[in-house]
């Protein structure tokens, strides 16, 4: 579980109080505050951090040879490299690596030893709130100057269209499809009755959740941990890249690095594990793992765009679903919707009820059974208009009613008794 500090960064002034100022980010984490609050700015530092640490265990970098001018410039591909200020500071604290920085210091990079062998390479996706524009605008691709982020997710998204092989793709809410024409390149959204439009004439709702519930299905479904089918699969070029690697992580032995190279020919040509001498499985298969996105960290700029309460809960569920294909998977959500935290607390119930036997036939109605979520797994953080981040309580492992959204919920109800009673008052 990776940790992170944020302070004087943005909107985040005094950041987390406890845990000497870090959140543990947990394997299902929200964000929910007011506008301009700092949900995004958090979300878009933890996924910068991630990255960065899935690149040094991958060699994009060499850890004696990174400085503040390179932390700048990735934390610039999220737009938001004005928010430096003369204090700010950010820490994170991850499975192999931690770094630190203070402006005005240097950029502190150390290698957890002990846990290295545990971490689990991802595959990261950030999902802005921006990515409608990737549908309105039939030519994105096209787009000077689109966001670095946009950018990614449009590449991921074509490549996702792409895989469909001319198949249609089932949508979460209203029975909808989704259809593209690879000859045309024209994508369209399809009705129950057959009737389509152009997903740039679709509503925004729709609009937003194609490209959202698109990417998350494609990217958690091409995650597996089953490390040998994949390098069975190798081409030429991508072993050789894979012995580069080797190459890298294992410089102070070159002896055992040669060896595994060779194991890694062995097992490519004969497609059985048998032939790798049992001295270097573990070893070889361990090394591997870092080369192969093992797990998904999908990152998502408020699901709740443009939906009704009714929709917001089937993209919360197939983002829950997404979530729970592999193990080590990560979800990490901003938002502004109470009914996202209420539909939440009903998967974290229906995975109690699953535990406790009850026939996942008569949950399944409520809840997918395969959105169900342990209530350990989850944590919800308020960031607050001062700059402060809170955790909020779970009772029973279930998320808290004691939070900002829920509050103006309740503040609404108030002040409609309050109107009652002034009708009460000058309507007799």
């Amino acid at each position: 579980m990776a940790e992170l500090l944020i302070k004087n960064f943005g909107p985040i002034i005094n950041g987390y109080s406890e845990n000497n100022g870090f959140m543990k980010i947990s394997p299902i984490t929200l964000f929910i505050g007011n506008q301009a609050s700092g949900k995004s700015t958090v979300a878009k530092v933890y996924s910068t951090c991630a990255w960065l640490e899935k690149a040094f265990i991958r060699g994009d970098y060499d850890i004696n040879d990174f400085y503040s001018d390179d932390f700048y410039k990735l934390i610039a591909n999220h737009g938001i490299d004005e928010y430096w200020t003369e204090s700010s500071e950010i820490s994170y604290k991850g499975m192999a690596y931690s770094f630190s920085y203070k402006v005005g210091s240097e950029f502190k990079i150390q290698i957890n030893e002990k846990d290295t062998k545990l971490y689990k390479r991802p595959k990261i996706m950030y999902v802005p709130a921006e990515r409608n524009l990737l549908t309105v605008l039939s030519t994105a691709t096209k787009v000077r100057n689109l966001p670095t982020m946009l950018s990614v997710l449009l590449d991921e998204y074509d490549l996702a269209l792409d895989d469909l092989k001319g198949k249609d793709f089932t949508l979460p809410v209203s029975d909808l499809k989704l259809r593209y024409d690879k000859v045309l390149h024209s994508v369209r959204i399809v009705s129950r009755n057959e009737k389509s439009v152009l997903i740039n004439h679709a509503s925004s709702g729709i609009q937003s959740v194609a490209t959202l519930s698109l990417i998350s299905e494609y990217l958690s479904q091409g995650i597996t941990n089953d490390i040998p089918s994949k390098t069975k699969a190798l081409s030429k070029d991508e072993r050789n890249l894979i012995k580069t690697f080797i190459d890298k992580n294992y410089n102070n032995d070159s002896e055992l690095a040669f060896s595994l190279k060779n194991e890694l020919d062995k097992f490519y040509l004969t497609g059985s594990e048998k032939i790798i001498s049992s001295d270097y499985q573990k070893l070889l298969f361990t090394a591997l793992q870092y080369y192969f996105n093992t797990c998904f960290i999908n990152i998502v700029e408020e699901p709740e765009l443009s939906l009704f309460p009714e929709s917001q809960a089937k993209v919360l569920y197939e983002l829950l679903s997404c979530f729970n294909r592999t193990e080590g998977n990560q979800l990490l959500i901003t938002t502004h919707s109470p009914y996202l935290i209420s539909y939440l607390t009903l998967a974290v119930k229906a995975k109690d009820l699953l535990n406790k036997n009850v026939p996942a036939q008569r949950i399944n109605p409520i809840v997918p059974f395969d959105s169900a979520i342990d209530g350990k797994s989850v944590a919800i953080y308020e960031t607050k208009d001062d700059g402060r981040i809170e955790n909020l309580d779970s009772y029973e492992n279930l998320p808290s009613d004691a939070n900002i959204l829920n509050t103006l919920m309740a503040s609404a109800n108030d002040r409609f008794a309050d109107l009652l009673d002034l009708e009460s008052e000058f309507c007799k």
